[in-house]
């Protein structure tokens, strides 16, 4: 009997050690199943964030190059891994890493810059980077490193007829026609109260593309003439076939609009992507246009002038009489009085201090909203040199400009105002059928702000038609204008709404083009900004994981 208790009592204690091993192996199994899992997680989330770095490496390198900065030294370029901290813009936000990884990365220049030229002579600068990025785990053994490399793409700006950075509205009242090549970064606006005609084999928005009205929805009636991809002499088809209408809002659009149009008209549904450009910083008194200018003009807020050329102080008692002077006129837009630096460019030309870099920066330190005093070129018919003018205020030009042994030109401003061969001061109050224009031809590039139609609908733009502000009579009478209509940021001096008529103006007859001498590098404005975009699937591949 009790030889049978001991037998008993010990298979019961080997059954519960039985029990206890299996349930410390399942313990253990499951801690081990429960480590993998987790190692499992942070390998895949290293993948992700590695990715992440690439791409945020890749913005910050476009965004250095599109805003000037000199590539062989720029700060993005490190053959040791830095953190991504170290980068001067985050893109997504640095709350994006999880605080028990680092995330680290290399960026490094292969070779040198090749010059790709098209059938036009429309220049590409093409440069390779290669980028490593290396997310690793804090607590566990587990790292992802990858590499790739890319094509770093410059395009100048003023080789489109059109580009835009914001929405692009082009909804004409009149007739018009308009040539060259379309870049939007966002959505397309497109249609016409008569017609609008588009010749161009390159109209692309990363956006989507409408046949609406975007300050209220509406379809105007005139009919919008797009050219078929390749066709000489041009053959279009309209934006309206039959009942229907071929836009981003026609669930055909990605096929449809191909089949009409053979490929001349993108949207981001064929994948047209963002191009990078300059921000509103590089205008600015600091920025860089004003640091690289030949010859610099600023007016102070304390009403004295501080004027270097080629980095050499300068009286304004050097210049020619009447060279730089000042004004005051109404602005019918802004609806207050503005007061004006006067550039004579006749007289700027023969005082031996035209930019010999052929950049000219001007500014005004009493600018503001409220008192959005700027910059005005007259008698520019003639241009010494080549010139660029900058201004973070807004620039008037008046009369004929650039118009006699035409070179390259650009005015680049918070906005750009036009007036005509016979503006008067003295009538800028008066009734608008006090201010009768004459015909006026500007040969020029323009980079301006605009003060955009506000998403969801709202007051109007005024649109690609109204780029150049008016302060006259136009009705009947023409403006030409040959060279680069460039939008790169809202407005933030001349922020007066667009409104037509009253005392403001009428539009005159539009007769713009682009300037396809610009096709040719050689005849680009001297600093003429880039576009840059990054073309990331050159290689890529991952060399290492843990």
């Amino acid at each position: 009997m009790q030889k049978r208790k001991g037998i008993v009592l010990y298979l019961s204690y080997a059954v519960i050690l039985s029990f206890l091993t299996f349930g410390s192996i399942t313990i253990i199994r499951g801690i081990n199943n429960l480590n993998i899992t987790r190692r499992n997680r942070a390998a895949q989330q290293a993948l992700y964030l590695s990715e992440a770095a690439m791409h945020t490496v890749s913005y910050n390198l476009a965004q250095s190059v599109a805003n000037f900065n000199d590539e062989t030294s720029s700060p993005i370029l490190t053959s040791s891994p830095l953190s991504l901290s170290t980068l001067p813009t985050w893109y997504p936000p640095d709350t994006f890493i999880p605080s028990d990884f680092t995330v680290t990365y290399t960026c490094q220049i292969l070779g040198s810059e090749q010059i790709i030229t098209d059938s036009l002579g429309a220049v590409t600068n093409c440069l390779l980077y290669e980028i490593t990025s290396t997310a690793a785990h804090k607590t566990y053994d587990v790292s992802v490193t990858l590499k790739q490399i890319v094509s770093r793409e410059k395009n100048y700006t003023f080789q489109h007829a059109v580009f835009y950075a914001d929405d692009l509205e082009m909804i004409p009242g009149a007739a018009m026609t308009l040539s060259g090549k379309i870049h939007c970064n966002s959505d397309i606006y497109i249609a016409a109260t008569a017609s609008l005609t588009v010749n161009t084999d390159y109209l692309h928005t990363a956006g989507d593309f409408y046949n609406l009205r975007k300050d209220d929805g509406t379809r105007p009636t005139g009919s919008v003439y797009l050219k078929i991809f390749g066709t000489s002499p041009s053959v279009y088809n309209t934006i309206k076939q039959s009942s229907q209408y071929m836009d981003s809002n026609n669930s055909n659009w990605t096929l449809g609009s191909q089949t009409l149009w053979g490929g001349s008209v993108k949207s981001s549904s064929h994948g047209i992507t963002t191009l990078t450009l300059p921000d509103i910083g590089s205008i600015q008194p600091t920025g860089y246009y004003a640091t690289n200018a030949g010859l610099k003009i600023v007016k102070t807020s304390s009403g004295t002038w501080t004027i270097t050329h080629d980095s050499t102080t300068v009286d304004i008692s050097a210049f020619p009489t009447g060279t730089i002077t000042e004004s005051t006129f109404y602005d019918n837009r802004q609806a207050t009085n503005v007061t004006v630096v006067d550039i004579d460019i006749s007289k700027l030309n023969s005082s031996g201090y035209f930019p010999s870099n052929g950049l000219l920066y001007v500014t005004r330190e009493d600018a503001t909203t409220s008192k959005p005093n700027g910059v005005r070129l007259k008698s520019g018919s003639t241009l010494n040199a080549k010139l660029t003018t900058v201004s973070n205020d807004p620039v008037y030009i008046q009369g004929d400009y650039n118009t006699v042994n035409k070179k390259g030109a650009a005015v680049i401003a918070d906005a750009i105002n036009i007036l005509s061969n016979n503006w008067s001061d003295s009538n800028s109050s008066l009734a608008l059928s006090s201010r009768t224009p004459t015909a006026t031809t500007i040969n020029s590039a323009f980079v301006s702000g605009n003060v955009p139609t506000p998403t969801g609908g709202g007051t109007y733009s005024g649109g690609l038609e109204n780029y150049p502000r008016l302060h006259e009579n136009w009705s009947g009478k023409t403006l030409t204008i040959c060279g680069s209509f460039v939008e790169l940021w809202p407005s933030s001096i001349a922020t007066a709404a667009w409104a037509y008529g009253g005392t403001r103006y009428t539009a005159p007859t539009r007769s713009w083009d682009y300037d396809s001498s610009f096709n040719n590098s050689a005849n680009l404005p001297p600093f003429t900004p880039f576009s840059v975009k990054i073309r990331a699937i050159i290689a890529w591949w991952q060399e290492a994981a843990t």
